[in-house]
């Protein structure tokens, strides 16, 4: 049996309608704070998931945009030759974005010469190239210095247009776009517009 002068006498908390022993509070409150503290690597390792997802969206969002304008400018163009009438473009695009970064580079030489006799003489030379990016202070921690951004290469154009059957139509609208994009005839497709009025 405890005697009265080993017992601590915590008191109690009046909640709303219940009473709460201290000793039970504290209790409930550390078991919280020892989930709160094993969920905390998870959690942040899901925050960081969604952060490098966000620049890979943003970039195919991105490249979205760059073929949605290149569709406008060609139709436009396109709806001023001659022949051509009412027109539509799609675009296809090979990749996204590209970027290329500023790197350092180390060049170290070593030559090492064998002498076996007075005319005997063996030479080999190594050389090791090191490359590093240069890094900067970004919005996500370090990032490489972007030197040059790269368009996105464009895969194919298609063109349906209500000339789209016409031989010297089709030519004048592949020769528009190879020049304008500077890509191959191959990557070209033009059809006739199917509710064209003949």
């Amino acid at each position: 049996m405890k005697s009265r002068e080993t017992e601590k006498d915590w008191g109690s908390l009046k909640l709303g309608r219940f009473q709460v022993k201290t000793q039970t509070l504290i209790f409930i409150l550390g078991i919280v704070g020892i989930i709160l503290i094993g969920i905390g690597p998870m959690l942040s390792r899901a925050g960081k998931a969604k952060r490098e997802e966000a620049p890979a969206a943003a970039q195919q969002s991105t490249a979205a945009l760059y073929a949605q304008d290149m569709e406008q400018r060609l139709q436009g163009m396109l709806r001023q030759v001659e022949g051509v009438g009412e027109v539509r473009v799609m675009v296809t695009l090979q990749n996204g974005y590209g970027y290329e970064y500023a790197k350092t580079e180390k060049v170290n030489n070593d030559v090492m010469e064998d002498v076996k006799a007075a005319d005997s003489k063996k030479t080999q030379e190594k050389k090791v190239v090191e490359e590093s990016y240069i890094l900067i202070e970004g919005a996500n921690g370090k990032e490489p210095l972007v030197t040059m951004e790269l368009e996105p290469e464009i895969k194919g154009v298609v063109v349906v247009c209500e000339g789209g059957d016409q031989p010297a139509v089709v030519g004048k609208v592949v020769e528009t776009i190879k020049v304008a994009l500077d890509i191959s005839s191959t990557q070209i497709a033009v059809s006739k517009l199917a509710n064209a009025q003949e």
